[in-house]
């Protein structure tokens, strides 16, 4: 017995010698041929991969600099990016052998996140292929991240933006990219990290969730007590399974079908480890957050802020960038679900607690029966307006009206707005009437109301609603049609509300 347990010592040993010696020179997927970085960046990673306890010297535009590889086989070092421009080169040398990336840029970098609205390409689109005509931008490139181990990563690595390439490109990050690059002139580089459907605690990591009473108790402690009971419920499957060895057929027949207890697996923060881990580090110049349809449909629109707020709190921390600019889009209507209303308050609520934080609003390029509304060269254009009032400091009218106060005035209520986004003054963006304002009174109850432009106010009122205390605007789909509240920039207001009142997702104290 001590010789075998010996042999598999051995074997183990010379097998994890075997792993160790032949780990490939090379340079992390982030530092692939085409790569952008983030330009004027003063000590800017640069990773890969080496025989454990060998040196390696890097260079990257005139710049040198020298490492060696840790027990793991990783290195890395730190070189300026100085300031945009393309066709660079970033060389390693190690042991005599010389590594090349090539057609490398410096400009602006982004990172695109969240779920199918964030991932979808163009190709998912019917006007994918007229979009990708317009592609020929050798100076803006694209990374997928993937949830596959490195072994069988494929798409991974930077791409230029072509009409071929771009069929696999976020058309999110698509439309953004291009004005970014039209309006500064300068390399842009899109790295897209999104998953068809994923709710947000995939996203975040764990030591950020258990943070969360509410992650604490739906998440974290259930996968706990299931672990711990699982060896137990292993053990009772086996017992089972051999006392039906002795019975005859006829006799397992007349019994439930036994099935082997699979062992419970973590399901949160698993996209945050596959996906957006491997980026520690890496200057960005900020982040686009698309997501929240997933936890919109399991009534999770109030807690979602708290979730929120830690996901930037924690990428913030990972990214090494304490004021990383979020730019959050409000999830758009489906259906006529109500409860969707809870968690776009709660992504303004965010965007209102916390700085560098800009909500996009979307609600009027919603479409009642696509979760995927096909608009994205509007949803582009927005972005990039944002980017460039809040990011990049261009004095420019980058939202719609935003709500500030409102006074009761007998039966009516008047709303007044912030004075940096009436753009030229309100208006409704069709000429017809305003759509989408509810009133309430003392019994909190909403009803349909009517709204009219005074000034740069708006005034609303319903005469069934004789004592008014509250108003909400965009809190669900107009019957009328889409809501067309807007200042003369062409902006749209996105949803607010006035009142405090407790919304349907939202714990009972």
């Amino acid at each position: 017995m001590k010789l075998k347990s010996a042999i598999v010592f051995l074997l183990l040993t010379a097998t994890t010698c075997c792993f160790a010696a032949k780990i490939p020179f090379k340079f992390h997927q982030l530092f692939t041929d085409n790569a952008v970085f983030q330009q004027n960046t003063e000590k800017h990673p640069f990773r890969g991969y080496a025989p454990a306890g060998s040196k390696v010297e890097v260079q990257f535009r005139g710049k040198t600099a020298s490492v060696t590889a840790n027990e793991k086989g990783e290195w890395c070092v730190y070189l300026p990016t100085g300031s945009a421009g393309t066709d660079f080169e970033l060389t390693a040398i190690c042991d005599g052998k010389t590594i090349t990336a090539k057609n490398l840029a410096v400009g602006e970098v982004w990172l695109v996140s969240g779920q199918s609205n964030a991932y979808f390409p163009l190709k998912n689109f019917k006007d994918g292929a007229e979009w990708a005509k317009d592609s020929d931008y050798p100076q803006i490139r694209f990374q997928l991240q993937t949830w596959q181990p490195p072994h069988m990563r494929k798409d991974d690595h930077w791409q230029v933006l072509n009409e071929q390439s771009a069929m696999k490109f976020s058309a999110t990050g698509f439309f953004f990219a291009k004005e970014l690059h039209k309006r500064h002139q300068v390399p842009v580089g899109i790295i897209v990290a999104a998953v068809n459907g994923s709710s947000i605690n995939k996203w975040i990591p764990a030591d950020a969730l258990a943070e969360i009473p509410h992650a604490q108790s739906r998440l974290i402690i259930p996968l706990q007590n299931a672990r711990k009971a699982y060896p137990e419920k292993l053990k009772q499957y086996e017992a089972e399974l051999a006392k039906r060895k002795g019975m005859s057929e006829e006799e397992v027949k007349k019994l439930p079908k036994l099935r082997r207890p699979l062992p419970p697996f973590q399901l949160y923060s698993n996209l945050f480890n596959q996906q957006v881990s491997r980026l520690a580090g890496l200057p960005i110049r900020g982040v686009i957050w698309y997501q929240g349809e997933a936890d919109a449909m399991f009534a999770g629109g109030y807690i979602y802020r708290e979730y929120l707020e830690k996901l930037i709190t924690s990428y913030r921390k990972h990214f090494g960038k304490a004021d990383l600019p979020f730019l959050v889009v409000e999830i758009p209507y489906y259906g006529n679900n109500h409860i969707w209303s809870d968690l776009r308050d709660s992504q303004k609520f965010v965007a209102e607690k916390m700085d560098h934080v800009h909500l996009t609003s979307i609600l009027d390029l919603s479409d009642l029966k696509d979760i995927h509304p096909p608009r994205k060269a509007e949803l582009g254009a927005r972005l990039i307006l944002t980017a460039e009032r809040f990011v990049y400091g261009k004095d420019l009218i980058a939202t719609g009206p935003v709500y500030e106060s409102m006074k009761v005035d007998g039966n009516r209520i008047i709303l007044q707005f912030r004075k940096d986004s009436i753009g030229g003054g309100l208006c409704s963006n069709d000429g017809t009437p305003l759509r989408g304002f509810t009133i309430a009174g003392k019994d909190k109850r909403f009803v349909p109301a009517t709204a009219v432009i005074e000034g740069d106010t708006v005034v609303v009122s319903s005469p069934r609603v004789k004592t008014p205390e509250a108003v909400r605007y965009g809190w669900a789909p107009a019957k009328e049609g889409p809501v067309n509240f807007y200042n003369k920039a062409g902006l749209p207001s996105g949803m607010f509300r006035t009142d405090n009142f407790r919304l349907t997702t939202e714990p009972r104290q």
